[in-house]
């Protein structure tokens, strides 16, 4: 426990010291709270001198009354450099001015983002109502570091994606052979999603066009299962709706087993071995169509 005492001697009518009055009052709890107040000043003032942080309080006129933190020296300011200045008349042309009038109304803003001094700030401005001079505090962060990360992966990403179109593209090489004919060469594994992106592409290509055939070329393509061949007479399916003939070439004993096992009725649609043989077939229509329309 802790106390605060004090004497006060007693003396006779000759002046000789006869006794000593003691009086004294415990003041543990106002050594508690004055040993707390210094445990924080001490952990505050670490703070601000190790972490990227910027403090500032400005009062009741806007009028900056304190500024601290080590990322000021990152801003290349100094500590309390704008102590007795107003805030508007300083950073009035900010995006953010509107949040700390909000702030200085009672409103907390927090964790917005701002760019002062070429430096991204993380921010949290608290109104301060109860107190007579103060109007608000703001602790702001710089995450310059971390978001410069963030925009070169975001950079990232959109390179990666813009790769994943040019292989999309490239997978699904759509070629227009002949005025009215366009072919689709398909190589390699064919799945669920792939076979989506080729129906998408296939379709926009043959109303781009205007194309009468569209030669679905399967020669590299080995395997396929039951879903895909469903998506591939589907693909048939519907470029008919769009007013084109579909047809089928280079079709592997595999791909036609698993064709055959869904029951998929074929007998109106071309089917022919070599791409070759396909061209031939699709100009002789053509031929065929020029002679009707003259």
């Amino acid at each position: 426990m802790h106390f605060e005492a004090w004497s006060q001697l007693t003396r006779g009518q000759d002046g000789v010291v006869v006794g000593t009055t003691l009086s004294g009052h415990d003041v543990t709890a106002q050594q508690r709270q004055l040993r707390s107040l210094g445990i924080e000043s001490r952990l505050l003032a670490a703070m601000l001198d190790n972490l990227d942080l910027a403090v500032w309080a400005i009062d009741k006129q806007s009028n900056f009354v304190l500024q601290r933190g080590k990322a000021l020296q990152t801003a290349g300011l100094k500590r309390d450099q704008f102590v007795g200045q107003n805030y508007f008349d300083l950073y009035g042309d900010l995006e953010n001015v509107e949040d700390i009038r909000r702030a200085i109304a009672g409103e907390a803003s927090l964790a917005l983002s701002t760019e002062v001094y070429g430096i991204h700030w993380t921010s949290w401005t608290l109104p301060t109502l109860d107190d007579e001079e103060l109007a608000l505090v703001s602790v702001a962060l710089d995450v310059t570091d971390s978001k410069r990360t963030e925009i070169e992966l975001r950079a990232k990403l959109d390179l990666i994606e813009r790769q994943q179109e040019v292989i999309r593209q490239l997978s699904t090489p759509i070629i227009e052979v002949w005025d009215g004919v366009i072919t689709l060469p398909i190589v390699g594994l064919v799945d669920t999603v792939r076979t989506a992106e080729i129906m998408d592409n296939l379709l926009q290509a043959v109303t781009r066009t205007r194309a009468r055939f569209a030669i679905l070329d399967l020669t590299g393509v080995e395997v396929v299962d039951t879903g895909t061949a469903s998506h591939l007479i589907r693909m048939i399916q519907s470029i008919r709706l769009l007013g084109a003939e579909g047809i089928l070439t280079g079709i592997h004993p595999t791909i036609a087993q698993t064709i055959v096992s869904l029951g998929v009725d074929l007998t109106r649609v071309a089917v022919f071995g070599k791409l070759r043989d396909a061209l031939v077939f699709c100009l002789g229509k053509l031929g065929k169509l020029s002679r009707v329309k003259a």
